[in-house]
């Protein structure tokens, strides 16, 4: 979809200041999550697409596992290691300054 889905684009994010920009930003954060998502036609009276719903399901599931839940997990572990780093930098400075 396009940013005019989301809001009347020229009264909403063509001027500039802090309400246009973060008018713009949603839009696009919006188009970007509405653009990954998957579809799909399931008939509430007659359950006709109900197999390929699950389908869909199925795969949603698995990209979470080897997308979100990896890039999560890197980015844990990258922080983990950023707060070691600064834990005994911090440790260091507090026993040369003892030592002094």
């Amino acid at each position: 979809g396009s940013s005019s889905e989301y809001g009347d684009e020229a009264a909403a994010g063509s001027g500039s200041g802090y309400y246009a920009s973060l008018t713009r930003s949603l839009s696009l954060v919006l188009d970007e999550f509405y653009g990954h998502l998957h579809r799909v036609g399931v008939s509430a009276a007659t359950g006709d697409g109900i197999d390929d719903f699950w389908l869909v399901v199925e795969k949603a599931a698995e990209e979470f596992e080897t997308g979100y839940l990896d890039d999560l997990r890197c980015r844990t572990e990258e922080q983990r290691a950023k707060d070691e780093a600064v834990r005994r930098a911090g440790a260091r400075r507090l026993a040369r300054d003892l030592a002094e």
